[in-house]
């Protein structure tokens, strides 16, 4: 049942089983998974089945950060949640992604690869991406492809899979739960308080306001907080202002650790060989996309981390090493400066000068004068790449308040120079296995580095990290089965818990993460904890 909030002109007392905040990915899987084991499933959903810009701003940030992207343009506030913008792109983490890696400082999950496995087949079919997995040995073949780097040291292929069209979850899966007798989602429904009990270490009631100014509270034996991965933190800091962070937040580790997938165009590939002409296949409701990345072994061997590396057919105008290498001259030159590596600037600008005049005439001019731009020149690669866990990446509550009177939040967030070291080891591994193949040439665009790392970055938009999962509260804010440390009946979903963010989309293993925690809750009733 949809109940819209708004319509309430009293005080609502509504109890439940299971309280489930937020209606996005995570908490539509929840509630899907648990509607036949639990009598009274509760959804609070800040939105409603469509875009409201009012409710959007609720998402503004107290001031933005420069260059990290302001959450209120990458996430959606209303059923669905992100769901509702996403390209469906969808691959599961690799088994190093779980693992303690000596030279990344706070790696390692306190669940293994194996535990999350058995939930992938089911998450995907919730992706709509189908049940016959992500082997190279099944979709290489179907791709027509025969590995280029097959018997190479460093590299391997990797396959992503997306719906055609992208699914929507409350589009796709919320008329199971919104016609289920269990379940009632409460729309326009803002959380903005908890009742923590310090005596039994419960979340006894969640407050939330309906626009209109009245407060409802909501009693349940389970909550289970779905908000987002940088609106879980926020709202964490906030419940931890009125009770002295006890509630995960015991060694300052709510908001920290804050991580995206950066992407970036660093390196560009020249060749003619046939082999990186089938990397795609479009079938009647899927897509399905083949691209590179390291080995688990390499990333071993030189310490480093990992990339998605996919391939996108580009003309001599595209790849122009000149047109870049004029824009940094020219900002540069302007200040009179000289750029990091000027003398390599100029030689791009000087071999590359008809590209050059393109690229002016078609801004100035509107005009093309050369009939060779448009010549297939090699690849552009669209790489994302993981970003490790920093503790001084982090979510913050600022000073400005929203209409709620919740503070507004402040991101403090950098790609740290050891990142920045590790792209660059990981493209030259990438780089000599490609030369070593004979299979054509990878140019590393090092000197592209003042603008690709500020104006040209570019992100996946997955907030990871703000509430880890850890064997501790010294380590994080939820322990292995996503419960809130001191809490007994308080738990997190979405990748706001993942320790470590590996370097391809995140939605699978959400899928996947929140199936398991379902799992752990039916356990819990089937065996009378609940």
């Amino acid at each position: 049942m949809l109940v819209d909030s708004s319509d309430f002109n009293t005080q609502q007392n509504i109890e439940a089983d299971i309280c489930i905040m937020g209606g996005g990915v995570a908490g539509i899987v929840l509630a899907n998974e648990l509607k036949e084991y639990f009598a009274n499933i509760v959804i609070l959903e800040s939105g409603s089945e469509e875009y409201r810009q009012d409710i959007q701003e609720l998402y503004a940030p107290a001031k933005e950060h420069g260059i990290y992207p302001n959450p209120m343009y990458s996430r959606l506030r209303y059923l669905g949640g992100a769901s509702n913008h996403w390209s469906n792109n969808t691959s599961p983490l690799a088994r190093i992604d779980f693992e303690k890696r000596d030279w990344i400082e706070n790696s390692g999950w306190p669940i293994t690869y194996d535990e999350v496995v058995p939930f992938y087949e089911q998450a995907a079919v919730y992706c709509q991406t189908g049940t016959d997995g992500y082997s190279t040995d099944l979709w290489l073949p179907k791709l027509a492809l025969k590995n280029p780097y097959k018997n190479s040291r460093f590299t391997e292929v990797g396959i992503a899979k997306a719906s055609l069209p992208p699914t929507r979850f409350y589009a796709i899966h919320g008329g199971k739960i919104n016609n289920h007798k269990n379940v009632t989602i409460y729309k326009h429904a803002n959380v903005t308080d908890i009742l923590y009990s310090q005596q039994t270490k419960n979340i006894e009631q969640v407050t939330f306001n309906s626009y209109t100014n009245i407060e409802h509270k909501v009693s349940a034996k389970q909550f289970i907080m779905c908000f987002g991965g940088i609106e879980n933190a926020r709202m964490l800091l906030h419940f931890n202002q009125k009770y002295e962070n006890k509630l995960g937040n015991q060694f300052d580790n709510v908001g920290r650790y804050f991580m995206d997938h950066p992407t970036l165009r660093a390196a560009n590939l020249y060749s003619k060989d046939e082999s990186f002409e089938h990397l795609s296949l479009q079938e009647k409701q899927r897509f399905i996309l083949a691209f590179f990345q390291l080995k688990e072994s390499a990333l071993t061997e030189h310490e480093t981390t990992n990339l998605r590396l996919p391939l996108d057919r580009a003309s001599e105008y595209v790849l122009s090493d000149g047109i870049s290498s004029f824009h940094i001259l020219k900002d540069k030159l302007s200040n009179f400066e000289l750029p990091d590596d000027f003398g390599k600037h100029a030689s791009n600008f000087f071999l590359d000068i008809d590209m050059v005049m393109e690229a002016v005439a078609r801004k100035s001019f509107n005009a093309k004068i050369f009939d060779s731009a448009n010549d297939f020149a090699g690849y552009q690669i669209p790489l994302m790449m993981e970003q490790t866990p920093h503790r001084n990446n982090r979510i913050k509550l600022g000073n400005a308040k929203d209409k709620f009177g919740i503070a507004k939040l402040e991101i403090e967030w950098e790609l740290k120079n050891e990142d920045r070291t590790r792209l660059w080891k990981s493209l030259e591994l990438f780089a000599k296995d490609t030369g070593m193949m004979s299979l054509g040439r990878v140019r590393l665009l090092r000197e592209q580095s003042s603008r690709m790392f500020s104006d040209q970055i570019g992100f996946g938009h997955h907030h990871m990290g703000t509430t880890r999962m850890a064997n501790s509260p010294e380590q994080g804010v939820v322990d292995s089965d996503q419960k809130v440390f001191g809490t007994n009946n308080f738990y997190i979903a979405g990748c706001s818990v993942f320790p470590t963010g590996g370097h391809v989309p995140p939605t699978l293993t959400i899928v996947a993460l929140t199936l398991r925690l379902a799992k752990k809750l039916k356990e819990e009733k089937q065996n009378g904890r609940v």
